[in-house]
């Protein structure tokens, strides 16, 4: 066994369980990690396609965490058949992530297909192309107004809009968190819903993605490798949710995203 690959992959693991529950686009780091200091010559197409599966660890680690409202959900998902437009118990939750992931795949699908798996640029041009757009999720994450309405319920309005935004952070520096959470504080939801909220549209959204990918990749990055990444960002992901997920309710990230993402706009000059 490698020991650089293992130490790579340890570290990438990290990156990705403890960045997820960050408004500041895991993609964005664990890709940045691997063209700075990993592996310069690694197209950022390839970059993006091994962070999303990395998502894999971070997905066990939310699913565990949500467990009471992932079994309720599938407990009420006999009645949820039976009547559908009957708004009790988890029924309009379970209209909402059908709905958001619906949208999320519209937007997200074609960006991967179309966009990123024709990427063909790396090194610098990668560097700043994910600056950019981390400044972009720190300007949008600074008009996020934490105007509570009292009377807020899930809507169908608001599943489209969050899962529009949640499909465009297929692209690296976007964060999903970031732009999910933005779009519900902007509907006046409560943050800490906003991010339960966002974390339970992470776990269609990931599902979805790790079967594209494995269809477009063909599971190119099931090694063992790729494995004790996966297993590392499982870990990190466990001990560091509950944590990570309070910070981001009371930290406002979109300074760090804009001052990263700055940086790495300036890499061009260097």
């Amino acid at each position: 066994m490698d020991v650089v690959q293992v130490v790579q992959s340890v570290m990438l693991g990290i990156i990705q369980g403890t960045t997820e529950w960050l408004p500041i686009s895991s993609k964005a780091m664990v890709s940045l990690a691997m063209i700075k200091f990993f592996n310069s010559n690694v197209e950022l197409s390839e970059a993006v396609f091994y962070a999303i599966w990395l998502h894999l660890g971070t997905l066990f680690a939310v699913a565990l965490f949500y467990k009471n409202d992932l079994a309720a959900l599938i407990k009420n998902l006999p009645f949820y058949l039976k009547d559908v437009h009957n708004p009790r118990g988890y029924n309009k939750l379970t209209t909402f992530l059908i709905v958001s992931t619906f949208f999320t795949g519209l937007i997200g699908a074609p960006l991967a297909v179309f966009g990123l798996s024709h990427v063909r640029f790396s090194g610098t041009i990668a560097i700043v192309f994910i600056g950019v757009l981390l400044i972009v999720t720190g300007i949008l994450q600074s008009f996020a107004k934490r105007s509570v309405s009292l009377n807020k319920s899930l809507s169908i309005k608001d599943a489209v809009l969050v899962g529009i935004m949640q499909g465009f952070a297929t692209l690296p520096g976007l964060s999903r968190s970031g732009l999910t959470v933005s779009t519900l504080l902007l509907r006046r939801y409560r943050a800490k819903d906003a991010l339960n909220l966002s974390f339970m549209m992470y776990i269609p959204a990931v599902l979805g993605a790790e079967i594209g990918l494995g269809i477009l990749k063909g599971g190119i990055y099931f090694n063992v490798y790729s494995a004790l990444a996966i297993v590392v960002a499982f870990v990190f992901g466990i001990f560091t949710i509950r944590i990570l997920l309070t910070v981001a309710e009371r930290i406002n990230f979109s300074y760090f995203c804009i001052l990263l993402g700055s940086l790495c706009v300036l890499a061009i000059f260097i």
